[in-house]
């Protein structure tokens, strides 16, 4: 995703396997969910959310995010409480998440408990690229490919990290995929993205989207498809113009954005599965120390 200024404002990209601010005894690198955003309770599900700023609730500013949204859909869907985990944390980049999940013991130990796990990722990854762009140090959509291809192994370590934490338990395993968040938003992102906006990105969320997908289903994970929902078939469609990016916060879902990402989650199904381990898959298992 973009950031404006120094790159365009982070937006959806990710994984629905769908990974806000810290708590004194948090982890360093791992992010506590505000208050809001925990639901106490004795007995119910519990829901670890990871990711960048696109799972913190940004843009959202009536009713939170996707993360706390389809916890309520969950809660009325499943009749039990939820308590929310959110440790996205705004500019995490994937190869910084998939290193929290593979060593971060505190982390780990809330992802072995979870009954689901989501993930929104992999905008903050491309400000990599949009920095290299305004320095003149590259040009074009060429430059994202290899931002793209870094993201493509980082999100795979992160599924199979959680999918070995989780091996035989029962996990609702998801993440939400990036849309189109150039068309339509020239007037405020950086001038080296106007004349390609739409082009560089259906490239960026096509892309997340296949990484992603591809690494949550080869863990027994699902995901869904922003791109479609929000920009139509072929990913061109102005999301800001039909209310589901807003632009005054570039480049986030929108309130009614950030609703239908739950839905879309939700019409996944809240039915959980074992995830299948290495050895179910035919690989040795290992543990971490």
């Amino acid at each position: 995703m973009t950031t404006i200024g120094a790159g365009t404002a982070s937006a959806l990209l990710t994984a629905l396997i769908t990974v806000v601010d810290c708590s004194a005894d948090t982890p360093p690198g791992v992010a506590s969910a505000p208050a809001s955003d925990a639901t106490s309770a004795a007995t119910g599900l519990r829901l670890v959310a990871l990711g960048d700023s696109s799972s913190t609730g940004a843009g959202g500013t009536e009713g939170g995010g996707w993360v706390r949204r389809y916890a309520d859909l969950l809660q009325a869907k499943t009749g039990q409480p939820v308590e929310v985990l959110n440790r996205a944390s705004k500019g995490q980049a994937s190869d910084s998440l998939a290193s929290q999940v593979e060593s971060n013991q505190a982390l780990r130990d809330e992802l072995a408990q979870a009954d689901y796990i989501v993930i929104g990722a992999g905008g903050a990854d491309l400000n990599d690229g949009d920095d290299a762009w305004a320095a003149g140090s590259c040009s074009g959509p060429a430059w994202y490919t290899t931002v793209l291809a870094d993201y493509r192994t980082n999100i795979a370590r992160v599924a199979s990290s959680i999918a070995e934490l989780r091996t035989d338990k029962p996990t609702v395993f998801r993440a939400v995929t990036p849309p189109n968040v150039l068309t339509g938003a020239e007037k405020v992102i950086p001038p080296f993205l106007r004349a390609t906006a739409t082009e560089i990105g259906v490239l960026q969320a096509r892309s997340a989207r296949e990484s992603t997908c591809t690494a949550l289903r080869a863990h027994g994970g699902e995901c869904i498809d922003v791109l479609t929902a929000f920009n139509g078939a072929d990913g061109t469609t102005d999301a800001y113009a039909s209310g589901l990016l807003n632009l005054t916060s570039c480049c986030y879902g929108s309130a009614q954005g950030q609703q239908r990402m739950a839905e879309l989650l939700i019409q996944t199904g809240p039915t959980d599965s074992a995830l299948p381990g290495p050895a179910a898959r035919g690989g040795p298992r290992t543990r971490r120390a």
